[in-house]
């Protein structure tokens, strides 16, 4: 398979840096990662978390020969304040490294969608995104996994939160719902997520004053 070249002419390197080595600065880098392979799984973590909302409304529905649930409410419950703080530090470094996701650049203003960045960089950046990757998936797993036995929790009546707090997480859910439905830039989509994942670890804090005696 071929591979066509952009023939756009050179940049002129800064009187402070030679051309030589601005030129192999360049040709040194590689290709800049995807950052909605962060950010899409970081907003599935919050999207997990936030999903508690529908417990208010499926709980009426229960069985009563369902299995309970096998871990104690209090470690659910730190499991699921670890994810929303694991994530929204994933997001601040996002957002400190933004030349490395192209946040800085005019594509950062474009609807979101994956392709969309298209810079280089260094290998110790590129480091920084596998960590972050590594990172990511752990807390989008802990997410989902605390979400769902906190869920049951709650039915069992492990946990029992006042109707008000499920539709504050139900907030959250649409407030996500909206990044995703206006394919927000990217830029902007970190930053609303970061916000929505400190709303929740406030909420997991509300919730855990909750837990059954």
């Amino acid at each position: 398979m071929a591979i066509f070249r952009r023939t756009s002419p050179p940049a002129i390197p800064s009187a402070a840096v030679p051309a030589s080595k601005a030129h192999q600065h360049s040709e040194s880098g590689r290709a800049a990662p995807e950052p909605l392979a962060i950010v899409l799984p970081a907003i599935a973590a919050l999207g997990s978390v936030a999903a508690i909302a529908a417990v208010a409304w499926l709980a009426e529905d229960r069985t009563g020969d369902r299995p309970r649930v096998k871990r104690r409410a209090d470690v659910i419950l730190r499991d699921l304040e670890t994810s929303c703080l694991g994530t929204a530090e994933i997001l601040r470094r996002v957002i400190r490294h933004t030349p490395m996701f192209g946040l800085q650049n005019a594509a950062s203003a474009a609807p979101m969608k994956f392709g969309l960045i298209g810079t280089r960089v260094d290998p110790q950046q590129g480091q920084i995104f596998i960590h972050l990757v590594n990172d990511v998936a752990t807390m989008l797993v802990l997410a989902a996994q605390a979400s769902v036995d906190a869920t049951n929790a709650i039915e069992d009546g492990d946990i029992n939160p006042p109707e008000a707090l499920f539709y504050r997480f139900g907030e959250a859910q649409e407030k996500l719902n909206a990044l995703l439905a206006s394919r927000a830039s990217i830029k902007v989509t970190v930053e609303h997520a970061l916000a929505i994942a400190e709303n929740l670890v406030a909420l997991v804090r509300d919730l855990k004053t909750h837990k059954s005696q």
